[in-house]
């Protein structure tokens, strides 16, 4: 048995202090790579949305400090009307197909990705056109030693999985045994949450005997299993998975109705799997991914032998949660799994037609002159529908989460859902079906009911009539929702920038018209962020990635990092060279520095999943402007001195907008960095200082995980351990910029 328990938590408001200021002076041994990254384990902690102020874009045409902050001087125009037509017809012809993470070799290997291979793409020489897309023939470096290195490293590399003889399903089920009596503590010492309230949430031991049959059904694993986790132990693995969802926006499960005795033991083992991924314990975590890869066989299992088990609602959601569980992983064939098994169950339910308005959980209404037993009918009825419906916009949310990831089209557009708006989230999170019933009541008197819900396409193409309607939606998760549909558009353009030739005038005028109204567009939505989501400081840096993502093309950022080899590598150099000296690149560093600042705020141990691929591409935008701005001169490491000695602006991306923005971002005028602290004083970094903005990047991983004796989640740990050996090369110190104390 367990000897003591922590749990994951809830930290309170004094944990999101002195963000601005981003104090890593506890987390000095990261410095200088001093500090030996893990190489797996997990760490949890559960919060609410943060309360902090927020930077964005206004409009095509202003920044503006938002009214949290009250600073109405920092309203700055900045949005040039003008673009550099070189960075639309830049060298971005390239298809590709993002076919797994960077993240380990396997279940227990570390990241050992060999990134030297990439060093000439940018210590080539470009000085001719600034729009030349062709690398020089001559390469220094391609010996028969350095091309057999490069090509090792990048077969060692999650994006180049090459399955062996070794790897097969269900190959780590020996995982599944555990020793109780060696784990001393469930989860990592931080700040406690309290899951006494769902204590509820438990199994009995025929429900457990049900789940252990799901795990002998699928062959092999019969001999493997000598022993299971008790039921004490499954049932707080349970709790902790509840406690979690609660906090989540887009939260899958109604916990309100959950009745083991009525669940299907694929879904409960599937909750037993996320909520084991979340807890520190490298047993515990093992175990839930060895789990995660019984529920998708047995849930395949269930499609095969009755086929209508396709319109399941539980089947879907077991194998929904086993879709999560795998792609953020950390683990390319998990992850690589997690990618190629996304499209089935949006194909069943989309040819089952829920997408459409068929199922409406607005149109149950309890009364309040309801028997007890028709009014429990109508919850449970209400919760079914409601159900469905947040089960597709939880897909829809993680398809462009993999989309962005990992650089491969979305598979849904938001055109395509078009049923109501989701009901308001306490009505989703009531214990009983009288809670429910008041509830629902106290909304209708605060508001006026509409008849009917707008839906996602109505929302977008008029935002007011989404505020209107606040009070009888989950304005937050709908904001969320919307927010991602414009991912799809900012693909689309990607990809029109690749399919149309830099001649054709009219098309390239098309793209930049297309490339002006969405910007605007998306910072228009972007400033009802703070109102409509309380601020949630993951739904801004959200926003803040999404204004990147369209002025920086992701699939130039991976292939210049070397995902794809060094001729790719060089390639990429030469159009990120062009795009370094037009004002859409200091546009998307801007951004990047913002998403480095709402991750500051992000709430202890949040910073995992697709939150931690937000940092990565963001940290990624900055390094890659750094490296291109900087001059090859042996005299360039003076800049940050020399900008102090002749007065020139620092430009600092991750605070506040100032006047000073507007300039630079206008004119190129000011040395654009970031903030950090040190020593107990403020000290600006300048982009220049590659290595240092990555080391910065990485601190902020380990600050979000602040307990440094517990790993970091794997996903994480392989992040950081790509931006560290980034750092470390030769390229990335090309500039010895030095930090200044401000």
């Amino acid at each position: 048995m367990v000897a003591s328990n922590r749990y994951p938590q809830t930290p309170s408001s004094t944990e999101v202090s002195n963000v601005d200021g981003m104090d890593f002076s506890h987390h000095a041994s990261l410095q200088d790579g001093q500090y030996d990254y893990p190489s797996s384990g997990h760490q949890t902690g559960v919060q609410p949305s943060d309360l902090d102020d927020h930077v964005h874009v206004v409009d095509g045409n202003s920044i503006a400090h938002d009214a949290v902050a009250g600073d109405a001087s920092a309203s700055i125009p900045f949005f040039d009307n003008t673009f550099d037509m070189s960075y639309l017809s830049g060298n971005s012809n390239q298809d590709f197909s993002f076919a797994s993470a960077n993240f380990s070799q396997d279940l227990f290997n570390i990241w050992d990705l060999d990134l030297d291979s990439i060093e000439m793409a940018y210590q080539v020489d470009i000085s001719g056109k600034q729009g030349g897309t062709k690398p020089p023939d001559s390469d220094a470096r391609s010996t028969p030693r350095e091309v057999s290195k490069r090509h090792a490293a990048f077969e060692r590399s999650p994006w180049l999985y090459k399955p062996t003889s070794k790897d097969h399903a269900l190959n780590d089920q020996a995982n599944l045994t555990l020793d109780e009596d060696s784990i001393t503590e469930l989860t990592p010492s931080s700040p406690e949450t309290n899951i006494a309230e769902f204590s509820f949430c438990c199994i009995n031991s025929k429900i457990r005997d049900q789940m252990l049959g799901v795990i002998f059904s699928i062959g092999k694993t019969v001999d493997k299993v000598p022993s299971f986790p008790s039921l004490a132990l499954l049932n707080t693995i349970i709790q902790v998975f509840f406690a979690q969802e609660s906090f989540k926006t887009d939260n899958l499960l109604h916990t309100g109705s959950f009745e083991p005795s009525n669940m299907l033991p694929q879904l409960l083992v599937a909750v037993v799997a996320a909520g084991s991924v979340q807890i520190s314990e490298p047993v515990i975590w093992k175990m839930g991914l060895a789990l995660q890869e019984v529920v998708r066989h047995a849930v395949a299992n269930l499609w095969e032998q009755n086929n209508s088990n396709t319109r399941n609602l539980q089947v879907l959601q077991a194998f929904m949660i086993c879709l999560d569980i795998g792609l953020w992983s950390g683990f390319k064939r998990q992850m690589e799994i997690a990618e190629s098994f996304g499209q089935p169950i949006i194909v069943m339910i989309r040819r089952s037609g829920a997408f459409g308005s068929q199922r409406s959980s607005s149109a149950i209404v309890p009364e309040m002159t309801d028997s007890a037993t028709l009014l429990e009918s109508k919850w449970k009825k209400w919760a079914e529908a409601e159900s469905y419906k947040r089960l597709i916009i939880h897909l829809f949310i993680h398809d462009t989460h993999a989309s962005i990831g990992m650089q491969k089209p979305p598979l849904i557009y938001l055109t395509e859902l078009k049923f109501a708006l989701p009901a308001p989230q306490d009505l989703w999170l009531a214990r009983s079906a009288t809670e429910w019933r008041d509830l629902d009541h106290k909304h209708r008197q605060k508001s006026p009911t509409t008849s009917v819900l707008p839906t996602f396409m109505e929302a977008i193409q008029n935002i007011d009539l989404l505020e209107s309607v606040a009070q009888q939606i989950d304005a937050q998760l709908c904001t969320l929702a919307l927010l991602h549909g414009f991912w799809g558009q900012i693909w689309t353009y990607h990809q029109s920038k690749r399919f149309y030739p830099e001649s054709n005038s009219t098309h390239r005028l098309c793209l930049i018209t297309e490339h002006r109204e969405l910007y605007r567009d998306l910072s228009e939505f972007s400033t009802r962020i703070p109102s409509l989501t309380r601020n949630s400081q993951i739904t801004i840096m959200l926003s803040e990635l999404l204004m990147m993502l369209l002025h920086a093309d992701p699939d130039d950022l991976q292939r210049f990092a070397g995902k794809y080899g060094e001729e790719e590598a060089k390639q990429a150099a030469f159009a990120l060279r062009a795009w370094s000296k037009t004002p859409e690149s200091r546009t998307a560093i801007w951004h990047a520095g913002q998403v480095l600042r709402a991750a500051r705020r992000v709430t202890t141990a949040r910073l995992r999943g697709f939150n931690a691929i937000a940092v990565y591409y963001a940290s990624l935008t900055l390094w890659i402007y750094g490296l291109m701005t900087t001059p090859l001169s042996p005299t360039s490491g003076q800049q940050s001195a020399s900008a102090a000695k002749f007065n020139i602006t620092h430009i600092t991306l991750n605070e506040a907008a100032s006047p000073q923005t507007r300039l630079f971002l206008s004119s190129n005028e000011g040395v654009p960095g970031l903030v950090a602290t040190r020593d107990g004083g403020l000290e600006f970094v300048p982009l220049h200082a590659t290595d240092r903005v990555l080391r910065l990047a990485r601190d902020i991983y380990r600050n979000n995980f602040p307990v440094l004796e517990e790993p970091l989640p794997p996903l994480v740990d392989n992040l950081g351990n790509l931006l560290r050996d980034l750092e470390s090369l030769p390229g990335s110190k090309v500039s010895r910029a030095g930090s200044e104390m401000i």
